[in-house]
């Protein structure tokens, strides 16, 4: 079995592979008691969005670990997947400029950074 750490950056990289962009880890253990990893990526259109969270969601529970919870859908342009100690961000260009997690949490440790 893998450690977890292994299965965040392996989903990274499924998030890479589907042609999100910047996609970035944050180690937020520190800042959180509820989880130990933001991964924040953008994609492209609504629909990519959309695709990606079909894929992310089969490569997580494939690897045993199921979601909590669900917010925002793809015509929003953020979607929100709650995993046990992983919460994904997938966003479009502007909603990611817009709410900038990444200032928001920039006392995390920045794990991995796929541009």
């Amino acid at each position: 079995m893998k450690h977890f750490s292994e299965v965040v950056s392996d989903t990274a990289q499924i998030m890479s592979d589907q042609l999100l962009s910047n996609v970035l880890i944050l180690d937020v253990s520190k800042q959180s008691d509820y989880f130990g990893y933001f991964i924040i990526a953008t994609g492209m259109t609504t629909q990519h969005l959309q695709s990606c969270t079909t894929e992310i969601s089969k490569f997580l529970k494939s690897n045993n670990v199921k979601i909590n919870h669900r917010e925002g859908v793809s015509n929003s342009g953020w979607v929100l997947l709650d995993f046990p100690g992983l919460v994904i961000h997938l966003f479009l260009e502007d909603q990611r400029e817009k709410y900038d997690l990444e200032s928001l949490w920039s006392q995390s440790s920045e794990i991995l950074r796929i541009l």
